[in-house]
């Protein structure tokens, strides 16, 4: 077990992280709250309390197992390559607290702590009138008199608020762009940090918790993964500002979607392009008021009744049941970055075989791949990656239909810093008309130009898994009308 893990969040150090200035902030911030910050060697126990394990690579269950059993209860564990599904079985034996996206060549991951315990208010001094509690009612309902018990509960504990509802003649619809608009709306006249209540809430106690941690947005999570809409935060923040404007944009467009499933897109977004920092809320903060004894106790409280669970049947694809680890899932990309031009369209990476190599091979490989982009973006308006763990994971991104391109990779293999902009050059002559089927663009002597070999034993191996043999495939287009 190393203690010199201070070494790879500073920036100045030749084997540090890449981290971005956000991320690194956040890490350097973590650290100081603990007795001492080690770095995981895949095999020992943490013996000393209160410490900030950092985790780079995964190991057996069994190890897992071990390393959690060892911990303690005030201890905490980082994944500074929180993007990789190799560190799930790790994630699903601790209580999430948080997360930080990707944004482009200097923070191209995902970073997500968490730990043995609920996720619990800093020790700290915080003022009750530095956030504004929001909530929307329908008038002449029932609903009015539910929302009076909350704005009581509000008033009770001192807490400024703001509980609304629409002239009665004016339609009414419960959540959707309505509800958006809100608290947008609230947001930006209060210059403050809002925490949206559903109406049907009670509030028991003062929720400070994502006021403490000074996060971007916080949200209680289900398990099934999806994300909960009746308990809201959002910071006086950019990060926090572009979170709600793209849900608001999915709201409009989709108004028939469940809103809890359009926020998890619009963070899924907003995640992969800017270091937004999610806090993910404990249990108390979206209890049952049916519960019986709970510790600790509730903070807010809902009526299932009166809020039933809605179908979960479009929570169900394999994409969001990934959300149950806080990341992102095949064909989602978990780091976009935008092209200096945009004469060629879209360009997807897809770094497959993800859970053969170690995860610092894994994140070599996005590493090399942003570098690359940045450095020359051959014409391409923007780059995805994507990380596939299997066989099914690969085919969800290829049988997209939209006609753009695809660059696979593996952990073995690093992309050469001219990589964009040789396939820019060489492409047309070699692709031709676009065909229905997927099919190759390249040969083996332009694949070998873009790639450099970084492991010729893991190489070796993952050459021969897969069906999708070229480097640098084409989507099928759109189906015609009538196909």
């Amino acid at each position: 077990m190393s203690d010199t893990v201070d070494t790879i969040f500073r920036e100045d150090r030749p084997d540090a992280l890449c981290l971005g200035s956000i991320q690194r902030h956040r890490l350097q911030q973590l650290a100081r709250r603990y007795c001492g910050t080690m770095l995981w060697d895949g095999a020992s126990a943490v013996t000393e309390p209160a410490r900030a394990v950092v985790v780079l690579n995964s190991a057996t269950a069994l190890r897992m197992d071990a390393l959690v059993g060892s911990l303690h209860e005030n201890s905490i564990v980082i994944v500074p390559f929180g993007e990789n599904p190799t560190f799930d079985v790790l994630k699903s034996k601790l209580h999430a607290y948080g997360s930080i996206g990707s944004q482009g060549r200097t923070a191209p991951h995902h970073v997500w702590w968490g730990g043995l315990k609920p996720l619990s208010v800093p020790t700290g001094l915080y003022r009750k009138e530095d956030a504004l509690f929001v909530s929307l009612f329908q008038r002449g309902f029932i609903f009015e008199e539910k929302a009076a018990r909350l704005a009581a509960d509000l008033k009770r504990l001192g807490l400024v608020h703001v509980v609304d509802g629409p002239k009665p003649e004016l339609p009414f619809h419960a959540g959707g762009p309505r509800k958006i608009d809100f608290i947008i709306r609230q947001w930006e006249r209060a210059h403050r940090p809002i925490f949206w209540i559903d109406p049907e809430a009670r509030v028991l106690q003062h929720p400070i918790l994502p006021q403490s941690l000074g996060c971007d947005f916080a949200v209680y999570k289900h398990p099934s993964g999806e994300m909960e809409t009746g308990a809201v935060f959002f910071h006086q923040t950019e990060a926090a500002r572009a979170l709600l404007e793209t849900w608001q944009r999915l709201s409009r467009d989709r108004p028939d979607l469940p809103e809890a499933f359009l926020l998890d897109q619009a963070w899924t977004m907003v995640s992969s392009q800017r270091q937004i920092e999610t806090a993910w809320l404990p249990e108390p903060y979206w209890r049952p008021g049916d519960a019986k004894t709970w510790n600790p106790p509730g903070v807010v409280q809902y009526d299932p009744g009166s809020r039933p669970r809605p179908s979960e049947a479009y929570f169900a694809a394999p994409f969001q049941r990934a959300r149950r680890f806080g990341r992102h899932q095949a064909p989602e990309a978990h780091l976009i970055m935008q092209g200096a031009t945009t004469t060629r369209g879209p360009i997807t990476v897809l770094i497959r075989d993800v859970l053969a190599g170690n995860a610092q091979s894994v994140s070599g490989a996005v590493e090399a791949a942003a570098q690359a982009f940045a450095t020359d973006s051959g014409g391409f308006s923007y780059m995805e990656v994507v990380l596939c763990a299997w066989d099914d994971d690969v085919d969800a991104v290829m049988q997209i239909e939209d006609d753009t391109w695809v660059l696979v990779t593996d952990p073995s293999e690093r992309l050469e810093l001219n990589a964009f902009g040789m396939l820019g050059s060489s492409d047309a002559k070699k692709i031709g008309p676009p065909a229905r089927r997927i099919h190759s663009a390249s040969t083996d002597h332009n694949a070998r130009s873009i790639f450099r070999l970084a492991d010729p034993s893991l190489g070796a191996k993952l050459k021969r898994s897969g069906k999708y043999h070229a480097s640098f495939l084409r989507r099928p287009p759109l189906p015609t009308r009538g196909e």
